[in-house]
């Protein structure tokens, strides 16, 4: 077996200036995702988990702690089920593993996948925030909530344009916005800080420029009016 990727490397430059990404079809008939960066190519799984890997058997760590906690009848969080620490370092892993796929999704224009993504991270930070005891770690990660939920809006609301879906894209923009300020209000933040928040300030500005686009006749998506900083 040949070992050299570097025929592949060749054919395939690495551009500084733009984020390399393409999808291919791997030796077993499944579709990978790939990243050139400088020193070689980055290769993730379409389906299940980007490293390809099954924990426990099962598709990913969200549905071995999905399935265990059903089993134990522990999935309303009643209970005293805990995670560990190196539950923790796991899920942390996960989630960066799907982080990294959406951005790439969100490149390749594919948002089905993009969405599931982000559903599949909002689905793990909801199982940390019952099940972890570290309140600052659970913190850590809520934090983000609003920003994975406005992307998964965005990926969302992207496909209805791409079908010129416009009323179903304005719908998901509307639930994301009552989403996040819920998510502020429990938490505590105050109504003036709300209103500064940058993933709500992008929703709305995005709503009405469907909506005028919308009465315009326009169709054209344009990505770049979804897009902020990055999570950290």
């Amino acid at each position: 077996m040949n070992r050299d990727i570097g025929d592949i490397l060749r054919s395939w430059e690495y551009n500084p200036n733009i984020i390399n990404v393409r999808k291919i079809i791997g030796d077993d008939g499944r579709e990978k995702i790939q990243i050139r960066v400088a020193l070689g190519i980055l290769q993730m799984e379409v389906d299940g988990r980007p490293d390809g890997k099954t924990p426990y058997n099962e598709e990913s760590l969200l549905d071995y702690y999905r399935s265990l906690l059903k089993k134990t009848d522990q999935l309303d969080g009643t209970d005293e089920f805990v995670f560990t620490d190196q539950d923790m370092k796991d899920m942390e892993a996960e989630i960066m593993q799907y982080y990294h796929r959406r951005m790439c999704f969100f490149i390749l224009k594919d948002y089905v996948h993009a969405k599931r993504d982000a559903e599949h991270n909002l689905q793990l930070m909801d199982l940390i925030k019952k099940y972890c005891r570290d309140e600052e770690y659970v913190r850590s990660y809520e934090r983000y909530r609003p920003f994975v939920i406005m992307e998964m809006t965005r990926a969302a609301s992207l496909e209805c344009l791409s079908q010129g879906d416009y009323a179903g894209a304005m719908k998901y923009i509307s639930d994301a916005i009552n989403a996040i300020e819920s998510f502020y209000r429990e938490n505590g933040i105050d109504e003036g800080d709300i209103r500064k928040s940058p993933e709500l300030i992008l929703l709305r500005r995005w709503r009405a420029k469907i909506h005028q686009d919308w009465e315009g006749g326009i169709s054209e998506i344009d990505e770049d009016d979804t897009d902020i900083s990055e999570e950290d």
